[in-house]
């Protein structure tokens, strides 16, 4: 009887003890599977250093939860890599791949080739007419009239005093009241930047090429004008037929030079919101966060713009020293 009773108690104690055991006992780690989205899409997949012949998006399974080390690549991007802790179950990785720096300089340079275009209209734009401005300042500043004389110096002096971006701000914020206040009633009238740009460089380029022709015309002999004079030419007629002309074959590599500046000067018309070179650039910075590469092809594309200039003015000063 009694060993009845023991074998009882010994039974329902390994029952209890087998129930706890079932409780306690730690499931066993499930396997983990990983589902990879990339933007683009058709990136190779490495898992741990490996290629495993998957392209994103893709789902891996069978994996062992825990560490593990996931890179992305594809071609003309740059590689992603990131460490991941894998939990059982479901784990999901999205990548966004950036272009590499050629592949983006590609990508960006229809965009800033249409900028480069616009610098390039409105600095010829602006040259001529500078050149146009500049004669006639250059000549009113050495003719026998003391009134132009002092006209054309205040402008020369006030324009080559000044700053480049002040005169942007002047005539694109300045100049709409005062066109407000004459024909509106004091309501501004807002200038359009492309004009406002135009404005600004052809008035500082003149004043350059006034101070150029001025130059010029005094580099003359002044017995040149003297001997025009005693063979009965008016002033006009000596200025225009024998100073001017050999005035104009000295002043033309330094006009040149005075392109080359206001093709890079340009740029701060910008500042007013005009869509050029730099403008393009500073749009497409705000959308990918890449200044390096953004600014170091606009100054590429400045450079080859302004390599041909450079090299035609050379080649023009040379040919006109040869023939002097």
């Amino acid at each position: 009887m009694k060993k009845r009773y023991i074998l009882a108690i010994i039974l329902t104690i390994a029952l209890v003890l087998g129930c706890l055991q079932l409780a306690w006992a730690t499931p066993e780690k499930q396997d983990a599977f990983l589902k990879i989205t990339s933007d683009p899409v058709d990136a190779q997949v490495y898992l741990d250093g490996k290629l495993i012949h998957k392209y994103t998006p893709c789902t891996i399974r069978g994996l062992t939860p825990g560490a593990h080390h996931i890179e992305i690549r594809k071609s003309k991007y740059r590689t992603e890599k990131r460490n991941v802790t894998l939990a059982s179950g479901e784990n999901v990785l999205d990548f966004s791949l950036a272009e590499n720096s050629l592949f983006y300089m590609w990508l960006c340079l229809p965009s800033l080739l249409l900028g480069a275009l616009m610098t390039l209209f409105l600095t010829v734009v602006a040259e001529f007419s500078g050149i146009v401005i500049g004669t006639l300042t250059g000549v009113a500043r050495v003719i026998n009239n003391k009134a132009s004389n002092v006209i054309a110096g205040i402008y020369v002096d006030f324009i080559r005093g000044t700053p480049l971006l002040v005169q942007i701000f002047m005539i694109h914020f300045g100049t709409p009241p005062i066109l407000g206040a004459i024909f509106n009633n004091g309501q501004p009238i807002p200038i359009n930047p492309f004009v406002s740009a135009l404005v600004a460089l052809s008035i500082n380029s003149g004043a350059y090429v006034a101070e150029i022709v001025r130059a010029g015309i005094q580099s003359i002999d002044k017995g040149q004008m003297e001997a025009a004079r005693s063979l009965g030419m008016t002033y006009r007629q000596a200025m225009s037929h024998i100073v001017l002309p050999q005035a104009i074959k000295r002043v033309i590599p330094p006009l040149g030079n005075e392109f080359i500046a206001m093709l890079k000067d340009s740029s701060l018309v910008s500042v007013i919101g005009m869509e050029e070179l730099v403008r393009k650039a500073q749009v497409i910075v705000t959308r990918s966060y890449r200044p390096t590469e953004t600014w170091l092809e606009v100054g590429l594309i400045f450079l080859l713009m302004t390599i041909p200039f450079t090299r035609v003015v050379a080649r023009l000063e040379r040919r006109l020293k040869i023939n002097d």
